[in-house]
């Protein structure tokens, strides 16, 4: 909290003023303040959104007739075509996040693992994307393939978002 917004205690969690210690960042101000567009945590909202929306469309082609099955049919088609994009712009937006914060990727595990995930769910979002196009969802093993490639998909956001926890507040100076 700023020092200049700081009352006689925490709005927070109630402690009196006279609790709190100065910081200081060891990040460098050039370094912090491209972090501090938060580029990353908002571009990996929409692929998830996205990957979401698809699995549950096209399960719900099941459950409904025309002229609701062909609105699913289209708005999942044509999401499908956004998605391997998004997953793109959120990985190299993730690759610039993780290359500012901790400069190599070599060092860190948790960064290699969400590389590795990140290109997986790239890879399952291009092949949906081709499922819906080529294949289509109006047949049960067209449905099947995109149901499982967006629970596929789907676990790897999952699995992005348990590591990007793990190293959220964590940057080396």
């Amino acid at each position: 909290m700023l020092e200049s917004k700081l009352r006689d205690k925490c709005p927070a969690c109630g402690v009196p003023r006279q609790m709190f210690e100065p910081y200081t960042d060891p990040m460098s101000e050039s370094r912090r303040r491209i972090l501090d567009l938060h580029l990353h945590p908002i571009a990996v909202h929409f692929p998830t959104s996205f990957v979401t929306a698809i699995l549950l469309f096209s399960i719900a082609t099941f459950f409904f007739r025309e002229p609701v099955q062909g609105f699913l049919i289209c708005a999942t088609r044509v999401m499908g075509l956004f998605l391997p994009v998004l997953v793109l712009i959120a990985f190299l937006v993730g690759l610039l996040d993780g290359k500012i914060r901790f400069r190599r990727f070599k060092n860190s595990l948790i960064l290699r693992r969400k590389i590795l995930f990140g290109s997986l769910f790239f890879v399952f979002s291009v092949a949906l994307a081709l499922s819906l196009w080529l294949i289509g969802l109006s047949s049960v093993l067209g449905i099947f393939i995109a149901v499982a490639l967006g629970v596929l998909g789907l676990a790897c956001t999952v699995i992005l978002s348990l590591l990007g926890m793990q190293i959220l507040n964590a940057a080396f100076p």
